[in-house]
């Protein structure tokens, strides 16, 4: 089992809000001068349901921070 799912489950046990989808994003190929993010086409297809959870999450989650 991988780093990632490891660290899922135990995030899981501390009922702690998690995303699940996963993007790669290296520095040499998705940003401009190592600062300005420039995803490729793939990526922001990539990046599309990964934002979208992460949106869902801190809606949900938004009664619990006030």
């Amino acid at each position: 089992m991988g780093a990632v799912e490891n660290l899922r489950l135990i995030a899981g046990e501390l009922q702690i809000a998690d995303v699940r989808a996963q993007v790669a994003l290296p520095f040499v190929t998705e940003f401009e001068d190592f600062t300005t993010f420039k995803p490729s086409e793939s990526d922001e297809e990539a990046l599309e349901p990964l934002l979208d959870q992460l949106i869902s999450w801190s809606t949900a989650l938004k009664a619990v921070r006030s």
